[in-house]
């Protein structure tokens, strides 16, 4: 089993499928989930804050084959403004850039990847079973317990039309060893906006964790204002700094 002192950086993600869904979200659940983190959330729309969803599967990676769900709160540091101008950062130069995502759930796949994450960059993996089914109009990802089969969050719906964007870099915040880091992601992927995609969540077992979560933050059964998907992604995670 690999540790994490046997990565170089950056850590390479050579072929990935990355569907990303931004939702509105509840601006209390919000704030209770970042206090104390120095963070605020980076994204509105109506007022309301915006919540991310990724449903990826890395098919060739440093750290293997897996599949995987992150559930993150776009950020910006306290001391930054918060604006409808925040919404540019998604294209701005990552050495400028202080838009982020903070990352509260992230289910994978593999053992290897759950140890890399948390003893590189302190993100909260745990190890469960996900299902993706990603075709060319379709999404269906289910998040199922693996002792019981029991299925516990999904999300699944149509893409429809495909408009292509530009590639956007990624970065996220997260504390290791109760050190807050900042790390950089060089994105190369073909990237699409899909407008009209009926992707939406459904819960199926409201005692999951994830599940709570993501109903507190009220994006269960809403329809999408984003989504964006790259069936040809890659990526270049390079080490975390310190961020104060």
């Amino acid at each position: 089993m690999n540790s994490s002192t046997d990565y170089s950086f950056p850590v390479e993600f050579r072929d990935v499928d990355y569907v990303a869904a931004l939702y509105k979200g509840n601006k209390k659940a919000v704030e209770e989930r970042l206090r104390g983190t120095g963070l605020k959330a980076g994204l509105s729309l109506n007022g309301k804050p915006i919540i991310a969803v990724g449903l990826i599967e890395y098919k060739d990676s440093d750290l293997g084959a897996y599949n995987e769900v992150i559930v993150a709160i776009p950020v910006v540091p306290i001391t930054e403004s918060s604006s409808i101008l925040n919404w540019l950062q998604l294209y701005t130069p990552l050495h400028k850039r202080k838009l982020g995502q903070y990352i509260l759930h992230i289910p994978v796949t593999s053992n290897q990847s759950m140890i890399a994450g948390k003893d590189i960059w302190g993100y909260p993996k745990i190890v469960t079973e996900i299902k993706h089914r990603f075709t060319k109009n379709h999404i269906s990802t289910k998040i199922t317990d693996l002792e019981t089969n029991k299925e516990q969050v999904v999300c699944e719906g149509t893409m429809g039309i495909g408009i292509s964007i530009p590639s956007m870099d990624l970065m996220t915040y997260s504390f290791l060893n109760s050190i807050r880091l900042c790390t950089h992601v060089d994105v190369d992927a073909q990237m699409n906006w899909h407008p009209f995609s009926s992707l939406k969540i459904t819960i199926q077992d409201v005692n999951n964790p994830i599940a709570k979560d993501l109903i507190e933050l009220n994006v269960v059964n809403k329809k999408p204002v984003v989504v964006i998907r790259a069936a040809q992604f890659k990526a270049k995670f390079n080490e975390g700094l310190k961020n104060n």
